[in-house]
């Protein structure tokens, strides 16, 4: 039986444009009556229907061809399908990070006016700047990438050294953070370990609040600190109520940066007074 274009790209659910590219992609080879008219066969049919499939799971065009002429279509699909896993695992992962990030979201939104306490998880750290200077080694740069693009669930986040707030300065650390139970998860040991530019935080006991700020204040140093030392005059008083005191270096997360408004959470690790 023959089918003309019309009823092909029907069958398929495709427009006629669409059976034309896979014509001069070599896919379908139509014949033509006397009037010049393009016309399939059942076997156009099967031919077009598996380059469509094929096209749903990813295969470009180029990749469909190299089938055709190929004596070992199995390894081509099996290769396809390895990339597809890989691609379902990122997506995974940045899937869990949204959600967290969601979580946090309302976390803030619930701590805006109040405090909690809950175990910061063990993190490694590495920084891209302190105060206004912007780190430029090589070494340093590439790990950050790999934070960046090989652990999708890396959180951004700045630092407040103890040291120095106990010398009356307020520093912002500020790089990204990943949690040591996602370091072998991530493949990411070998960064990790021995990385001089890494610092590691244990798991320890943190007061955590939370701040939103107009997003325009995020550009001034002066703003942004003043009111970390506001916040944190507040919550060590909140600490030193309750017997205990500051025992570490501070850190406050960005859950999110868009928006009229920025959400900050501040962890502050404390313990009770000698």
């Amino acid at each position: 039986m023959r089918y003309l274009t019309n009823d092909l790209a029907k069958l398929l659910g495709v427009t006629t444009n669409t059976i034309r590219r896979y014509e001069q992609s070599g896919f379908l080879n139509p014949k033509r009556d006397i009037s010049n008219y393009r016309w399939y066969e059942s076997p156009d049919i099967s031919k077009a229907a598996m380059v469509r499939l094929y096209s749903k799971c990813g295969f470009s065009h180029d990749e469909i061809r190299s089938m055709i002429k190929s004596d070992n279509v199995h390894d081509i699909c099996a290769k396809k399908l390895e990339d597809m896993d890989k691609q379902l695992e990122r997506l995974t992962r940045l899937r869990h990070w949204l959600k967290d990030n969601i979580k946090l979201m309302e976390t803030v939104e619930k701590l805006k006016n109040d405090y909690t306490t809950m175990k910061c998880p063990a993190m490694y750290y590495i920084t891209y700047s302190s105060g206004d200077k912007l780190f430029k080694e090589n070494e340093r740069l590439d790990t950050l990438k790999l934070f960046m693009y090989e652990a999708p669930e890396v959180q951004l986040l700045s630092v407040f050294k103890l040291d120095d707030i106990k010398s009356g300065r307020i520093i912002s650390h500020t790089g990204w953070a990943l949690k040591e139970i996602d370091v072998k998860k991530f493949g990411m040991s070998d960064i990790i370990y021995g990385n001089k530019f890494i610092e590691y935080y244990p798991a320890v006991e943190c007061l955590y609040g939370a701040v939103e700020i107009p997003s325009e204040d995020i550009y001034s140093n002066v703003k942004m600190n003043r009111l970390f030392g506001e916040y944190l005059s507040d919550a060590r008083k909140y600490i030193g109520e309750r017997g205990c005191r500051v025992s570490g270096d501070i850190f406050q997360i960005y859950v999110n940066t868009f928006g009229s408004t920025v959400n900050i959470l501040i962890g502050i690790p404390f313990k009770a007074k000698a």
